[in-house]
């Protein structure tokens, strides 16, 4: 059974995961900005089959640390990590505001760091782990209308090729979901 700690646990591609690996056995904690409002329903869900829900914003570092360790804490420890909070963009370049694509880049890109930061440690006292990151095809293609949200995915891309190397010699792995 893996203690498997999913961000962005209520959408995308991070509720079925949950339920899946719930289904099979597996401990799952996973986290949410904020458990009420559209949250509510989905966090009720996944609570009901078995999964652990904390509030984490991924854009703050004080929010992600205690996220992260309340997760941790719930779990036992830490065998995988899930990235796979993250938001889309979609519009012509031109018009993208700095502040635009600044939230962006909080979101995709400073996000999963703040997570790896906090959950590296735990992950690396246990001598092992695996840290799968959401990514997108066009994270290595560049696609008309989809530039901010493209260039986050390829920093991302950059940033997960990085840490393959510098954590190997922790037994922590990473692999790419390319299917957002």
């Amino acid at each position: 059974m893996a203690k498997v700690m999913i961000t962005g646990i209520g959408g995308g591609f991070g509720r079925p995961t949950a339920l899946a690996l719930l289904e099979k056995g597996h401990a799952v904690a996973g986290s949410v900005r904020n458990r009420q409002g559209r949250n509510a329903g989905t966090v009720a869900e996944l609570e009901a089959a078995g999964a652990r829900i904390v509030e984490l914003d991924i854009t703050e570092t004080a929010s992600t640390e205690v996220g992260v360790a309340e997760a941790n804490a719930a779990l036992g420890g830490l065998d995988v990590l899930f990235n796979n909070a993250g938001i889309g963009s979609y519009g012509i370049q031109e018009l993208m505001s700095p502040e635009d694509m600044a939230r962006v880049f909080d979101v995709n890109v400073m996000g999963v760091q703040r997570v790896m930061r906090a959950a590296l440690p735990h992950m690396r006292a246990q001598g092992a782990g695996t840290v799968l990151y959401t990514s997108s095809l066009i994270g290595r293609i560049a696609t008309p209308f989809y530039g901010t949200y493209s260039a986050s995915k390829w920093a991302l891309e950059a940033i997960a090729e990085c840490y393959r190397t510098e954590l190997s010699g922790f037994g922590i792995e990473r692999m790419l979901d390319l299917n957002a």
